[in-house]
């Protein structure tokens, strides 16, 4: 399997940019709101997927069309639509990891920031793997 490092350094970017989100909505939620961690953390994750989905989209696979099965503006709408099935359905095993792994860390004594930063890390390539190659890829 051969890396675009480009692309790599984009889809990295665009992951800080969710990253960035996805620690601040945390801090919010928790310390500012009252909420659990575990349920912080969901939320934390879901505004970061959706907005890693818009720049993977944009920027990270930006040269990649949407469907080369269809054309016209209904079959764009349905074609985005299926590309963003396809990416939640890849990041619920992402999502879960995460979750699982910022709660292991946090019920050991750790703050949520840095057990979510560990489970960021842990969950990075295997994220890149499956963008690439499943949700973004090629005339899917």
């Amino acid at each position: 399997m051969r890396i675009n490092f480009r692309r790599w350094g984009v889809f990295n970017a665009v992951g800080l940019g969710g990253y960035i989100t996805q620690i601040a909505a945390l801090a919010v939620l928790i310390r500012y709101f009252g909420w659990p961690a575990v349920a912080a953390t969901a939320a934390a994750l879901e505004l970061a997927a959706l907005q890693n989905f818009v720049g993977h989209s944009l920027w990270t696979f930006g040269d990649r069309r949407v469907s080369r099965r269809v054309e016209g503006h209904a079959a764009t709408l349905r074609g985005w639509l299926r590309r963003y099935w396809r990416y939640q359905v890849a990041k619920t095993a992402s999502l879960g990891a995460n979750l699982a792994i910022t709660t292991v860390i946090v019920y050991a004594g750790l703050p949520a920031e840095i057990a979510n930063t560990a489970a960021v890390l842990a969950c990075a390539i295997p994220n890149y793997l499956v963008s690439e190659h499943l949700v973004f890829g090629h005339g899917l």
